[in-house]
């Protein structure tokens, strides 16, 4: 069958089209036919080498953690799902393999697709969806509530945008000039344009704020942030709270990193009275 592999970590995202087997699933696993394979910042961050810190491929690797497709096969011990059903699913991410035309899935990661999403529609799903909710379980979100998204035009950003609405909360986010009107869309209350965003008007505004920029914009972030406010990061760095927070089991030796390089970013946090923590979506 064909797949997407890399053959090692590489600055100009150098990826190759190649054969490989067709996988043999266990008695735990689906095997999804694949229709579409979701393409997300972590596929960036996985070619380049970024996520060593947290997950460790052996070359070659196929690429992608999101897939929708059909059930082919099923192993002696899946219950729930049968050949036929539509499903998507987005795998550990130390664990990837979507990019290719069968993946085989663990059934605890796997879930059928809603009638009224379309294959194309539902390969964008998992990866945002799961790390909304994962985001707002670390914020613990309440209505009334205010929030910034940076960057909440994004794939997470409109799962996370709606999502935060629903809850009553009071949203703004930031963005591209032109994608003012997806932000009414999804029900944003307030569109900044990045490039013209006069922040001071937002100084201690927020409860929440929901970083996808990364740590050049961290610091003007926390400003945005009322005492006590809290900020969780997508994308800056890890920190203690993190690793003790995680299902993964890390080695020491992560976790004494995640402590060591979230010291910059909690010290920041308690000069100003506020909360940082940082998330690493994880499979469901």
């Amino acid at each position: 069958m064909k797949a997407v592999q890399i053959f090692e970590y590489s600055s100009n995202l150098g990826v190759s089209l190649v054969d490989i087997p067709k996988p043999i699933v266990n008695d735990a696993q689906i095997l999804i036919k694949g229709e579409y394979a979701g393409v997300n910042p972590h596929t960036i961050l996985a070619i380049t080498g970024k996520v060593k810190i947290f997950d460790h491929y052996d070359f070659q690797v196929t690429l992608g953690n999101e897939i929708s497709g059909v059930v082919v096969s099923v192993g002696n011990n899946v219950r729930n799902f049968q050949t036929g059903d539509r499903v998507y699913a987005m795998p550990p991410l130390d664990k990837m393999g979507t990019s290719s035309e069968y993946t085989a899935v663990d059934e605890q990661y796997v879930a059928k697709i809603p009638q009224k999403l379309s294959f194309k529609e539902a390969a964008a799903v998992p990866l945002s969806w799961l790390t909304t909710l994962q985001v707002f379980n670390v914020l613990s979100q309440k209505k009334g509530a205010k929030l910034f998204i940076s960057g909440g035009t994004g794939g997470f950003g409109q799962i996370a945008v709606p999502y935060a609405v629903s809850h009553g909360m009071e949203v703004t986010i930031s963005g591209a000039a032109e994608d003012g009107q997806l932000a009414k869309q999804l029900g944003a209350n307030v569109f900044i344009d990045y490039k013209n965003p006069n922040y001071n008007r937002f100084k201690n505004y927020f409860d929440f704020v929901i970083d996808t920029r990364g740590v050049a914009d961290l610091n003007q972030q926390f400003k945005l942030l009322k005492k006590l406010g809290h900020l969780i990061s997508l994308n800056a760095g890890p920190n203690k709270r993190f690793s003790d927070r995680q299902q993964k089991n890390f080695t020491m030796k992560q976790k004494i990193i995640f402590q060591l390089s979230g010291i910059i970013f909690d010290g920041m946090a308690t000069l100003q009275r506020k909360k940082y923590d940082f998330l690493y979506v994880e499979p469901s």
